[in-house]
């Protein structure tokens, strides 16, 4: 039996332990040792699953206190434009937000040339976003208030924007988007309910109309430890 094919039956062993939930997050997995005696392989082969589990993000491996199984994590399929809503529903999760602000504010320059507006003002909204109730990130979105009136805005703790706009013959279509790692200062760290410091990923997001029309800039700061993105590579 080839040795890759060994190893990939270690892997999904493992993984069936813990998606069956008799590896529950936070528990310590057996030693290599007892890995290897109890699946007959040798330390060796445990050793490249257990590698392969941890850059996947489903263990954590911790001098002196062992290999411990990590909460899953939720992932972005980069390619495919959704909203967070979109996002959590596909995942089979109850999306929820809690407004923190909503303003209605003249755009600073930058956020109007992205915008291309003239003298309208925009809604200024900061929205912490949530996940069967666990805070997962939190969403700053300036969009012109052409689009939104007060009652839409009253709406967005559990509705969506896109849909507000897709009723409306202005369904984001497209977007441009980069990612960058940061580390949470002090009031994000509050309202994700991690310390500060922890890794997040940041998020920035222009969306189009099929028009070719901008929508709205959003800056959104995900829980590094709850958010994974993914990638579709082809050659």
């Amino acid at each position: 039996m080839a040795r890759v094919k060994v190893h990939e039956q270690v892997k999904q062993h493992i993984e069936k332990l813990i998606a069956d939930r008799a590896l529950e997050p936070g528990s310590k997995l057996p030693t290599e040792s007892d890995l290897a005696h109890g699946l007959n392989v040798s330390r060796s082969t445990v050793r490249n699953a257990l590698k392969t589990l941890e850059e996947e993000g489903r263990i954590e491996r911790t001098p002196g206190r062992g290999t411990i199984v990590r909460e899953a994590r939720l992932g972005r399929l980069l390619g495919r434009l959704t909203g967070f809503t979109e996002d959590m529903k596909l995942r089979g999760l109850a999306p929820s937000s809690r407004l923190i602000q909503a303003i209605r504010t003249t755009p600073s320059a930058p956020v109007k040339a992205l915008l291309r507006l003239e003298n309208e003002p925009v809604w200024q909204l900061e929205r912490v976003r949530c996940a069967d109730g666990e805070p997962i990130a939190i969403e700053w979105c300036y969009i012109s208030c052409s689009l939104l009136d007060g009652n839409d805005v009253t709406t967005l703790r559990q509705g969506s924007l896109y849909d507000i706009l897709d009723r409306r013959g202005r369904a984001p279509v497209r977007a441009e988007q980069s990612i960058e790692a940061a580390s949470a200062n002090p009031e994000d760290a509050a309202l994700l309910n991690v310390e500060p410091g922890r890794a997040v990923l940041q998020f920035e997001r222009l969306s189009f109309d099929a028009a070719g029309e901008p929508l709205e800039y959003v800056i959104s700061t995900y829980r590094g430890d709850k958010y994974r993105v993914y990638a579709l590579l082809r050659r």
